[in-house]
């Protein structure tokens, strides 16, 4: 059994706890903002769900150090983060970044030390929540890790569970990969306040290309291996999907909450610039989802990822 802290019990957060909470093999606590006493993950496919009682706690003052840290807020909720980490890392800990974006490691290097191992994770889970402590799950639930001993531990977390752990000998070109359906699916329907559309709206479909392609070109320069016919067939995705339900970006557009732009999409301007790559796309889009943010929404809000 491993002490497990959960920092985060959004949408992803919660579906991975309610999983591990269901399995009850390992003693979990759930860090939020907000307390609640039952976590409650609903299949939108009719399937029965899970409802597991749970610890939360709501100040990071009453939490000690655990075997494994689950960080899932959103990237620019990780500062906000700071002290939950620093009461849950001790010696030893494996963090467990499930993040968008690709920059997981640079992002919590600030909070943590040579003695604490992180593993990053690309997260493919449709999902929302709708209360706290109420999720909504839309379809599967994979998790991908580097293949090594330490992405075997995380899989086992899950062992017995309905969350897969998928480990790969490529973790590089997967982190891109997602980060190129991020950047076009968030960016695209926050800004038009419309899911779907990519797949509905005329010339949308090539403009979504060519910031794939953006993202795509950089990608490779960072050493993921990304083919030809790849941002053609990711957009047909969108194409085929004309009742999208939405994303998290466009949620958090109609609740006016912080765009998570800069994980997923200034990221690629970023690193563009270290590989005099150019992204005009990329830094048309960036600066309006910017504008899109109300001030004061990087409030921490641990409940809502």
């Amino acid at each position: 059994m491993s002490r497990i802290a959960l920092i985060g019990p959004g949408a992803i957060g919660g579906t991975v706890a309610a999983a591990l909470a269901s399995a009850g093999a390992h003693d979990l606590v759930i860090c939020a903002r907000q307390a609640f006493d039952t976590l409650t993950l609903t299949r939108s496919n009719g399937e029965s769900g899970l409802s597991s009682p749970i610890t939360v706690v709501t100040s990071w003052r009453e939490i000690a150090p655990t075997d494994w840290v689950l960080l899932c807020v959103k990237a620019h909720q990780t500062p906000a983060a700071a002290d939950w980490l620093k009461a849950t890392l001790g010696s030893g800990t494996r963090l467990a970044v499930l993040q968008n974006g690709v920059e997981h490691r640079e992002r919590v290097a600030p909070f943590v030390s040579e003695a604490n191992a992180v593993i990053p994770v690309v997260v493919q889970l449709p999902a929302e929540r709708t209360a706290p402590g109420r999720i909504t799950l839309y379809g599967g639930a994979t998790l991908i890790v580097a293949e090594g001993p330490i992405g075997r531990a995380f899989g086992d977390l899950f062992s017995g569970t309905f969350v897969s752990v998928l480990l790969t000998d490529d973790f590089m070109t997967r982190q891109w990969e997602k980060l190129c359906l991020n950047a076009a699916s968030g960016s695209l329907s926050a800004i038009t306040s419309n899911p779907n559309a990519v797949a509905t709206v005329p010339g949308m479909r090539e403009l979504a290309k060519r910031l794939v392609e953006e993202c795509l070109q950089v990608g490779r320069a960072e050493g993921a291996e990304l083919t030809d016919g790849f941002a053609d067939s990711l957009v047909d995705g969108f194409m085929a999907r004309p009742n999208n339900r939405g994303n998290s970006m466009y949620y958090d557009r109609r609740a006016g909450r912080m765009l998570e732009y800069d994980a997923r999409n200034a990221v690629i301007a970023r690193l563009g610039r270290k590989h005099a790559i150019p992204t005009p796309i990329t830094d048309t889009l960036v600066p309006i989802l910017r504008a899109l943010c109300p001030p004061g929404s990087e409030h921490p809000e641990l409940n809502q990822r």
